[in-house]
């Protein structure tokens, strides 16, 4: 039985069908879809699996001193990560909260963002609200909202430790 069912994750997989069997799985997915090396662009699509058609993105941050809030169709937001950086970024999830009721499910997520895997510190710290629908193909976003705030202002990182990636001992 367990063979079929790995079987089946495969085709699906192949197929293009794939869709994350947990909020976890799926936060993770779009952790790693986003994160490539210099030369390489995002993971363009694995992520269009894991987006809602009808998804959007919220982002804001500061450009030098001023607050920005941009907001996007999740198709827009995918189309500018189509294209290869000549440096790498690399997302590290130090810390997640999930809370899941029936078909909904949000997640609360801190990510380290650096240009060097390897850095010690971060180029900037996100704080990320992720809301998901359970679909007949698995868990999909429906909404992300990020938050880089000002450099300097701590980040509470919920029981997680900066450059401890969740998953990367599983």
């Amino acid at each position: 039985m367990k063979r079929i069912v790995l079987l089946s994750c495969a085709a699906l997989a192949a197929s293009g069908a794939w869709a994350a069997a947990t909020p976890e799985a799926a936060s993770a997915a779009l952790w790693r879809g986003l994160s490539h090396p210099p030369g390489v662009a995002a993971d363009t699509g694995a992520l269009s699996r894991l987006f809602h058609p009808d998804s959007v993105v919220i982002g804001a941050r500061y450009r030098g001193d001023a607050p920005t809030l941009s907001v996007d169709k999740g198709s827009d937001f995918l189309d500018r990560l189509r294209q290869a950086r000549p440096t790498g970024f690399y997302e590290c999830e130090v810390a997640r909260d999930v809370k899941r009721h029936d078909r909904f499910a949000t997640v609360y997520s801190v990510v380290e963002s650096r240009t060097d895997p390897k850095a010690a510190k971060a180029d900037f710290v996100g704080v990320n609200s992720i809301q998901l629908h359970l679909g007949e193909d698995g868990w999909k976003i429906v909404s992300l909202y990020y938050h880089v705030g000002q450099p300097g202002t701590p980040v509470p990182l919920e029981g997680g430790r900066t450059g401890a990636c969740l998953g990367e001992d599983a």
